[in-house]
């Protein structure tokens, strides 16, 4: 997240993860965070007042937790710009019983692993999906991220601004399914196709 709150992201599905993280060793990149296993809860109210809103709220469990508010957010030039705050809490357990006795409730768990790197000023973190594995670029404008896509042999027109929640809920569509949790439990013994997500992969021809 930049200093100023402001994230500005987009998401690539890959095919290929060894070669993508040759490419990134390759080009200099350095590792800002190992892999690391991401637990996140979702909670919003009992009528889902946060989602009606485009609003996330979120509490992640890696190597540390965080708490973390989303405002709705716009695409500009491509990609999504929305507001991120988000603080270290020092008790995972603990903010989430204080969040829940606010009243909000979990209504979603998801998985991944994720890796961070810093390229070309921007943070690329390699993502572990129970459905597939992503790159997402973060930086501090639309043009330095479509930027350092082109730098990756990324497709820019296969990139993705939707939530990896998102891309559950259009799984869930095209394929019958009434998954909640985006767990690798849930997805185990599963070959998710690009299609399933309406998704293509965007290192192809890289």
């Amino acid at each position: 997240m930049n200093t100023n709150n402001q994230e500005i992201e987009v998401k690539f599905l890959i095919s290929d993860l060894p070669a993508l993280l040759e490419k990134l060793e390759n080009l200099g990149a350095v590792e800002l965070r190992p892999r690391v296993l991401e637990v996140n809860l979702r909670f919003d109210t009992h009528d889902r007042k946060l989602s009606d809103r485009a609003q996330v709220l979120r509490l992640r469990q890696d190597d540390q937790a965080i708490l973390t508010f989303k405002s709705p957010g716009q695409i500009v030039d491509g990609v999504i710009s929305r507001t991120e705050l988000e603080v270290v809490v020092s008790d995972f357990q603990s903010t989430r019983a204080i969040l829940e006795a606010l009243g909000f409730q979990v209504f979603m768990t998801y998985e991944k692993y994720r890796q961070n790197f810093r390229l070309n000023d921007l943070v690329a973190s390699v993502d572990e999906m129970p459905y597939g594995n992503f790159i997402e670029l973060e930086g501090s404008s639309p043009e330095h991220v479509r930027a350092t896509a082109a730098l990756l042999g990324l497709d820019w027109d296969q990139r993705i601004n939707l939530s990896y929640t998102a891309l559950l809920g259009l799984y869930n569509q095209n394929t019958g399914h009434t998954f909640r949790d985006l767990s690798f439990e849930t997805f185990a013994g599963l070959r998710v196709l690009p299609e399933e997500l309406g998704l293509a992969y965007a290192d192809l021809d890289s």
